[in-house]
């Protein structure tokens, strides 16, 4: 079983839709602070919502953290708005 490391980051982030066509908040330090490109998998909350999901290359040297429709409906959170990203581990 792989161990997951301890993170206690908080940013702030607009939603919105990456070119892809997936809803998603930006974290423009993520690159920097993981140390990667690649894929990054983390938990956390958005707007005090418990969430896992995959920061994602965006092809161009960044990253996407990509949110599903179950979260926003939970965070009551619509495209536009500015949440609160808590990250509490990296898997």
């Amino acid at each position: 079983m792989k161990e997951t490391t301890p993170i206690n980051k908080t940013f702030t982030s607009e939603i919105s839709v990456h070119e892809n066509g997936w809803t998603c908040v930006h974290w423009p330090e993520s690159v920097a602070y993981f140390g990667s490109t690649k894929a990054v998998k983390v938990r956390g909350t958005m707007n005090g919502v418990e969430f896992q999901a995959t920061f994602l290359p965006t092809g161009d040297g960044a990253q996407f953290l990509p949110i599903n429709q179950k979260l926003m409906k939970a965070m009551n959170a619509q495209m536009g708005d500015t949440i609160t990203v808590h990250l509490d581990e990296r898997l």
